[in-house]
């Protein structure tokens, strides 16, 4: 990053069709803009988002829009400003659309060791928690098409974001996107449930 002309290279040889400049200019500058990125994303945002769905955005954007002839680099570190920017407005976007009022990350009560008890935690389900539990889980995932029910299982079972999208051979960004949709139908039963 130090060398200007080598970005601007990576960039002009990816707008000539070059899929190994941008594959480079991932592997530069990923790790700095997630880094970046997870620094901007508070506690609560980050139940939500992560910083590398972020910089994967950022690079979506950054890509189509160069390649439409948006962003012109002509001098040392545009690049990296460029990339900087992106991750800011992209992190705030985030953070503005789940403050909206029917998505407020600020809303949601999280139960912690204070609110329930270690017995509560360490104690073995009734077969009626169990028989529920069941009901419910099969309520939540009916009409996911493959691979969704395959990273539910693996999710039940303990499996990390990575192992699953590794055991799928999806992206990570996938993994959570289908765990976030099942939270958020989660969240809208028990709101149901809660006002019946």
């Amino acid at each position: 990053m130090s060398d200007a002309a080598p970005a601007k290279a990576l960039v002009e040889r990816w707008q000539s069709g070059d899929q190994q400049a941008a594959d480079e200019l991932y592997r530069r500058y990923a790790q700095r803009l997630c880094a970046l990125a997870d620094r901007w994303i508070d506690a609560k945002l980050g139940r939500r988002v992560g910083a590398d769905d972020v910089v994967q955005s950022v690079f979506r954007t950054f890509f189509r829009r160069s390649h439409q002839g948006d962003y012109q680099l002509d001098h040392s570190g545009s690049l990296w400003r460029l990339l900087v920017q992106i991750t800011l407005n992209k992190v705030r976007h985030q953070a503005e659309r789940h403050r909206a009022a029917k998505r407020d990350v600020a809303a949601e009560v999280h139960c912690d060791g204070e609110q329930l008890s270690p017995e509560f935690f360490a104690r073995d389900p009734s077969q009626e928690e169990v028989a529920a539990f069941l009901d419910e889980l099969e309520l939540l995932t009916t009409g996911l098409r493959d691979p969704e029910p395959e990273i539910v299982r693996l999710c039940l079972e303990g499996y990390s974001a990575s192992e699953i999208a590794s055991e799928v051979g999806c992206t990570r960004w996938t993994v959570r996107r289908v765990l976030t949709r099942l939270g958020d139908r989660l969240q809208r039963r028990m709101k149901q449930n809660l006002c019946d």
